[in-house]
């Protein structure tokens, strides 16, 4: 290949691009950048990044505070990469005759993985004057003659088929522990493939509309919320906290599928599920520390803060919680007792599910009460047919300290702050924050709103 051609190759916009060409370009792009982001290690680090760091972002935005000279310059030498990258994905695109918009999959975490692998073993489509020869002409295989040819049927059986081969994945990953559980891969990518594969399976006989594709792709996601809530793998509360994510990136996946229903006899649906499961195994070499969180809470009292500080300190029984979120099984306050007194004294929150127990590290009263926490029960208790303890109950959401604070106002009030540290262990880590700091901020609010009746009332 000449120089001007190969320049052609990596940025100009106009022509196609085979799937060889394609994938053998992209994962020697890839060797080359890491190689370089190797040079730059060993001048400034003491280690080197691994292949693994590739696979996911290394932390999510909104816990980035700064970036340091050495990240910017890797960051600088990623743009032609990811130029080069999009040059050669939009050519790809053109060759299959999709939207160049699909572009927009090069930047989804894990997706863009499953989406490069997608578009290194797609062949060249069948023209729409042949499809019809095409199809009367293939040989009949063995998915032929299971797929249902009625709408209804087909639909149902897509949608099945996709949503079992999903749970079982997400069950081998709690069980036997090869894969990321409660990562990028059970979260983003299933839900994208499981859309994707019911949709290709929905359209295996009959070319279906792009509405009908994303009705079964749905489907198949509901399939497998059953499935996981039948098989006590998981229960109503976790499922429906991962719907909002899931759901419309399932639908993202039956539009893919949509377009590649019917391009060839070839299926890539055990393909793709084989490729998420690798991808979940390098997950879990590839994530980042958890990043730690914190959600503050605050209420003004009519007391001071001496009058406040014993009912911070320890406070007696709650009255029961008419929370709607507390009926659902989401762990309740109950009450706080303390052994002993100042720095170093045990102080047990007791919830619905069980207690923390907090030793105290900050005692300046009537200004501050600052803990750790060593010890805490399940988040919550799960909704189900059968009495389950899923993984994520114990460790995935980890406290880490917490603080009551006291601030004298000017007109004879006291602003009571209660601020909880935590990390999760659950990712995207910044849409799981979403959920738990929703949750750790409602029991803020009815722990403080307790004291500010008790310290209002003394």
């Amino acid at each position: 290949m000449s120089f001007s051609k190969l320049l052609g190759l990596f940025f100009s916009w106009k022509g196609q691009l085979g799937r060889s060409v394609y994938a053998f370009t992209g994962i020697a792009l890839f060797i080359v950048k890491w190689n370089l982001d190797r040079l730059i290690s060993f001048f400034t680090y003491d280690s080197f990044p691994s292949p693994f760091a590739y696979l996911l972002p290394v932390t999510d935005f909104g816990s980035v505070k700064e970036l340091s000279n050495e990240v910017l310059l890797m960051l600088a030498m990623a743009l032609p990469f990811i130029y080069v990258g999009i040059v050669l994905t939009v050519k790809r695109l053109r060759s299959l005759h999709w939207p160049l918009l699909t572009c927009v999959l090069f930047f989804l975490p894990f997706i863009n993985l499953l989406f490069f692998f997608l578009l290194c073993i797609l062949p060249k489509p069948i023209a729409s004057s042949q499809e019809e020869e095409g199809r009367e002409k293939k040989p009949k295989y063995w998915l032929d003659r299971m797929i249902p040819k009625g709408m209804v049927t087909c639909a149902v059986f897509s949608a099945g088929l996709s949503a079992a081969l999903g749970a079982l994945l997400v069950s081998l990953s709690l069980t036997t522990k090869i894969g990321q559980d409660y990562g990028w891969g059970v979260f983003v990518g299933l839900p994208f493939v499981m859309g994707l594969v019911s949709a290709v399976t929905y359209g295996h006989h009959t070319r279906r509309k792009a509405s009908q594709c994303q009705a079964v792709a749905c489907l198949s996601l509901a399939f497998s919320f059953l499935f996981l809530l039948l098989l006590a793998i998981e229960g109503i509360l976790c499922l429906a906290m991962a719907a909002p994510i899931a759901l419309p990136l399932a639908c993202l996946g039956g539009w893919v599928g949509y377009m590649i229903q019917n391009q060839s006899s070839f299926n890539p649906s055990l393909a793709l599920f084989l490729a998420t499961f690798l991808l979940m195994g390098f997950e879990k070499k590839a994530l980042p520390k958890a990043p730690l969180f914190s959600v503050r809470s605050e209420v003004f009292v009519n007391a001071s803060p001496e009058e406040i500080w014993n009912n911070v300190v320890t406070f007696s029984e709650l009255p029961p919680a008419e929370d709607w979120l507390f009926d659902l099984g989401i762990a309740c306050p109950t009450c706080a007792t303390i052994e002993g007194t100042g720095v170093g004294a045990i102080r047990h929150c007791n919830f619905t599910t069980g207690a923390f127990v907090e030793p105290i590290t900050v005692w300046d009263e009537p200004n501050v009460l600052a803990f750790d926490v060593t010890a805490q029960p399940p988040p919550m208790k799960e909704i189900s047919p059968y009495d389950i303890h899923p993984p994520h109950l114990d460790g995935h959401l980890e406290s880490k300290r917490g603080e009551f604070r006291l601030e004298r106002m000017e007109d004879g009030k006291t602003r009571l702050i209660g601020t909880t540290w935590y990390k999760h262990h659950m990712w995207p880590a910044s849409y799981w924050k979403l959920w738990s700091d929703f949750l750790i901020g409602r029991i803020h609010q009815r722990v403080l709103k307790h004291v500010k009746k008790l310290s209002e009332t003394d």
